[in-house]
């Protein structure tokens, strides 16, 4: 998969309507988390049919771009 379609996936993810700073509720936008996810997947090949956990406070773009990409769990 491509860049731009990896970016592509994860812009139909809804972010947060009003996240609390408090909370720490931080979005990660699609570029980032598709040049993230894109790198890891292409460079050290650690996503496919690997364990991989998001366990940030956000909205799961990490975890989804990551099941876009055929992550094991």
């Amino acid at each position: 998969m491509k860049l731009k379609e990896l970016e592509s996936c994860l812009q139909q993810v809804d972010g947060f309507e009003e996240p609390k700073i408090l909370l720490e509720q931080y979005p990660t936008s699609p570029h980032i988390a598709g040049c993230m996810l894109y790198t890891i997947h292409n460079t050290f090949d650690d996503i496919q049919n690997k364990l991989v956990a998001d366990l940030g406070c956000g909205c799961g773009v990490l975890s989804i771009g990551a099941s876009v990409l055929d992550a094991g769990y």
